[in-house]
């Protein structure tokens, strides 16, 4: 059985001690050490390792952001516990294990303490993979977005990547298409392109970003568009028509009759990706 020593940081003490009670419930956490700001963090990984950090983010002194930045790739993986949602982009550029938003389940949390110990074990493997072999494993093994954080309006929303149908860029934000509607999020699509899976998410031109899985033609013109299940026809840039054409003409010829996704509110079926160019 693996053993994992947790940190909890949080300047709400009842808060880091619910979570510590829950975290404390799985076998393999031999230990909770509880902080209440960036500087007991920091001592408290001078007295001793942690493996796994869920830290707040808005803390005196310091912010969770900024500490896991500063503890950078060589510190313990980190979950980030909060109740603002509109950090989610940031949280997931400093390579956030997960982002489990306030109130949250008991199962939310015990999830998010799986997906962490993954990462670690993943990551011990790779290094007593035989020289060579760390490329494949990595391949294999690479944690990928599973979902986003974000605001909506006074809602906290979390979308699972599966229902992302395409992404594009809008400035300093990306404009997400999903099945559930369409979600302004301040993020860039370069930050999120990097922690997608590039076999399921395939930039097809500088502006747009898009699901594999719901792409449902190939429509030939002046270059190539494709059409997605909710009817948006997407253009492909003139230097990504190779690539987007070898991975999905294979793909559509195998793929049974599809189902299509309505629309959704406000969406037209047939809407152009923005920012589309000859170069990509």
């Amino acid at each position: 059985m693996n053993r994992f020593r947790v940190l909890v940081a949080d300047d709400e003490p009842l808060a880091r001690t619910m979570v510590s009670a829950l975290l404390k419930q799985d076998p393999e956490v031999t230990s909770v050490v509880e902080c209440g700001n960036a500087h007991e963090v920091e001592q408290a990984l001078r007295d001793a390792r942690a493996d796994i950090a869920f830290l707040d983010i808005e803390m005196p002194g310091m912010s969770g952001l900024d500490l896991a930045t500063q503890l950078g790739t060589q510190g313990p993986a980190v979950v980030f516990v909060t109740a603002f949602a509109e950090y989610a982009a940031r949280a997931f550029d400093v390579r956030a294990v997960d982002y489990v938003l306030k109130p949250f389940s008991d199962a939310r949390l015990h999830e998010a303490l799986e997906r962490a110990k993954q990462t670690l074990d993943d990551q011990r493997l790779r290094e007593q993979a035989p020289d060579g072999a760390d490329g494949a494993m990595d391949g294999q093994r690479q944690e990928f977005l599973q979902r986003m954080a974000f605001k909506d309006g006074e809602r906290s929303v979390i979308l699972k990547m599966a229902d992302v149908l395409w992404v594009e860029a809008q400035d300093y934000y990306v404009l997400v298409h999903s099945r559930l509607g369409r979600h302004l999020i301040r993020a860039t699509l370069a930050s999120l392109e990097n922690r997608v899976d590039p076999q399921r998410f395939l930039r097809v031109h500088r502006g747009a970003l898009v699901n594999v899985d719901e792409v449902r033609d190939i429509v030939e013109g002046h270059g190539i568009q494709l059409t997605l299940s909710d009817g948006a026809r997407i253009p492909v840039s003139r230097s990504r028509r190779k690539r987007v054409e070898s991975l999905l003409r294979p793909r559509l010829r195998q793929a049974p009759p599809p189902h299509a996704v309505a629309p959704p509110h406000g969406t037209a079926g047939s809407r152009r990706g923005s920012g589309a160019d000859s170069s990509g």
